[in-house]
């Protein structure tokens, strides 16, 4: 579960029973931990291995409300992860200048701007993740290499390539090492000639070569002292009087090597502490956070001439680079992370079953239409998250009704069998499924995940279980799920947290855990009504569409998404809610496309300026 922020994106709040007011009508009850930018229980970064700035730490195990998200301090402190304490590290929202602006009496929280906040970045070094570690393997040696055996990354809670999560433990070493063994060994003599300036595997070529697969590797000039200690090792592997071997260690060294396993953020003088990134760090940036994959040799010379640190020209490199199907497709895959769409898997596994699972007598054919439900979201993400496609559109736009054997699966619930109404990204099969339980809908669920993902608002529900649903039947039989999560709001322990998601959550209910259509349940008439609040657009809600409206008028929600976005491409959580790239974004929302969003992410000045702790 990824670590967001708070119930009133306010203050770092400690949350516990009994029950605290708060907001004069707003009753806490749940446990734990609010505030702080840690992930979430058990989700934790195992290290921060190599970061010259600060990251995310762990938070405690219990339940609780971080407040953290949009303009949280990284905490340097506290917790390291998993389920250890109740977690004081990473307290703060909103940053020392910019705190969030708490609810009035009515609970509402109308949109407050923050301050200009400092541009600045931690100065860090940031490990590749896997997939950029087998594209930059490609690009160096000309070879493919698979990556699933390998380690399986930290899970930091947050998004997969976060720069606080990059641990090389012992295995991953190995990996490493394993990897450019058997890749260096694999190559033809053909194949190692063509990475030699001359093309010729003599030790005459030695120089050319090391200048050559050196920069290209480390994605910079190398300094005279690193291609002696290369060319040393190309001696030694050279020694027994096999030239070619010279050539393949050279290259196993450089696939191990710290310089081409890491990307820096350092700039070119440890001892100043606020200072520019060179023009190599940012277009190693801007490459693999833009495309997944290392810097062309374009990129490169735009390095080499100074265009990367001047405000104008950074602009150009930046809207060059979004042109590419590379950056559509990372696009899509930010759109996927920040939704959770991955979460929804479609490969059958008798040793991991795919998520979500579901009741086979009350939802007979769902794994029959998972690929189809799944194709049905990455279509949609492809025509309102992509390049062209804005927010309004991915929040409003009506789904139409699948043809085949999805749309027959959508109505194959008696109640629903006329059909109904799906709108936006809320209305898709695969969100409503994934939460959801197995043998019936969720309110709360659904509620947490738009409180999440939308308003950057996390709750985190506590660790003890709810009561026993069948005692609870036993006391007044509730029909419908809704009247038994209403039941269970009106218990002291669980009546805050329930009431903020479950009155979201509800205007959902016309979609089965499934994600078909129904307009009752056992018998009795799906009531979709709700209730938004502790927003700049709270009101009554008829239903989810009414719900995607308003979310779409929302400056919270633009700044939530502005948020994702910094965080995605940067790989750091923000340390203030109003630092450059987060507000920049956040009025490119308001009127333009997901790909003025991400322009306006990584062209502020905070994209090469960096300051040491």
């Amino acid at each position: 579960m990824t670590s967001r922020h708070g119930l009133f994106r306010a203050r770092a709040r400690l949350c516990v029973e009994p029950c605290v007011v708060l907001a004069a009508t707003l009753v806490i009850a749940c446990t734990g931990t609010i505030g702080g930018t840690a992930p979430a229980p058990g989700e934790g970064a195992a290290a921060n291995a190599g970061n010259a700035g600060t990251a995310p730490s762990g938070g405690g195990s219990g339940g609780g409300i971080s407040t953290a998200g949009a303009g949280a301090t990284p905490a340097t402190t506290g917790g390291t992860g998993g389920t250890g304490g109740t977690g004081s590290g990473g307290t703060g929202a909103g940053g020392s200048g910019n705190p969030m602006p708490e609810p009035d009496a009515e609970g509402h929280l109308p949109y407050a701007a923050p301050a200009p906040g400092p541009e600045a970045l931690p100065a860090r070094t940031w490990k590749l993740s896997h997939e950029q570690y087998a594209k930059s393997v490609q690009a160096l040696v000309g070879k493919a290499i698979d990556v699933t055996d390998m380690e399986p990354e930290i899970d930091n809670g947050v998004y997969p390539n976060m720069s606080g999560s990059g641990l090389v433990r012992v295995a991953l070493a190995t990996d490493y090492y394993d990897q450019a063994k058997a890749v260096t060994d694999a190559m033809t003599a053909a194949e190692l000639t063509a990475l030699v300036p001359g093309g010729q595997l003599a030790a005459a070529s030695k120089s050319a070569f090391l200048a050559s697969v050196v920069e290209r590797a480390f994605r910079r000039p190398p300094a005279q002292d690193e291609l002696d200690q290369y060319g040393a090792i190309f001696e030694l592997g050279a020694s027994g009087g096999d030239a070619a071997l010279g050539f393949r260690s050279v290259l196993r060294a450089l696939l191990t090597a710290p310089n081409f396993l890491y990307r820096t953020e350092i700039g070119s003088d440890a001892t100043v502490t606020d200072f520019q990134l060179t023009n190599y760090e940012v277009a190693a940036l801007l490459s693999y956070s833009l495309l997944d994959a290392p810097p062309s040799a374009e990129l490169l010379g735009a390095a080499s001439r100074g265009e990367l640190t001047s405000a104008s020209t950074l602009a150009t490199a930046v809207s060059s680079l979004l042109a590419t199907p590379e950056a559509t497709a990372e696009l899509l895959a930010f759109a996927s992370a920040w939704l959770k769409v991955y979460k929804f898997e479609t490969t059958l596994s008798a040793d991991e079953p795919p998520l979500p699972q579901k009741d086979t007598t009350r939802f007979p054919g769902f794994d029959a239409v998972r690929q189809a439900m799944f194709d049905e979201s990455a279509t949609f993400l492809s025509a309102q998250a992509g390049p062209t496609g804005t927010l309004s559109a991915l929040l409003t736009t009506p789904l139409p009704m699948p043809t085949g054997a999805l749309g027959t699966f959508y109505l194959s619930e008696a109640s629903g069998s006329a059909g109904g109404t799906r709108t936006g990204v809320l209305g898709l099969g695969t969100l409503m499924s994934l939460r959801a339980k197995e043998t019936s809908t969720s309110p709360t669920l659904r509620g947490l995940f738009v409180r999440d993902r939308f308003l950057c608002q996390e709750i985190h529900l506590p660790d003890i279980a709810p009561p026993d649903i069948s005692e609870t039947q036993t006391r007044i039989m509730p029909k419908t799920t809704r009247e038994l999560y209403e039941q269970h709001a009106a218990q002291p322990s669980c009546k805050s947290c329930h009431s903020l998601l479950d009155s979201v959550g509800f205007t959902f209910e016309s979609l089965d855990a499934a994600g078909r259509f129904r307009t009752q349940e056992n018998g009795v008439a799906i009531d979709t009504s709700g209730e938004l609040w502790n927003t700049d657009v709270d009101g009554p809600l008829a239903d989810h569409t009414a719900l995607a409206s308003a979310l779409a008028q929302s400056e919270w929600v633009r700044e939530c998404v502005a948020t994702q976005a910094f965080r995605f491409y940067f790989g750091e959580v923000e340390a203030d809610r109003g630092i450059p790239p987060i507000q920049a974004a956040r009025t490119a929302i308001a009127g333009g496309t997901f790909r003025d969003a991400v322009q306006a992410v990584m062209t502020t000045p905070s994209t090469f300026h960096r300051v040491r702790p």
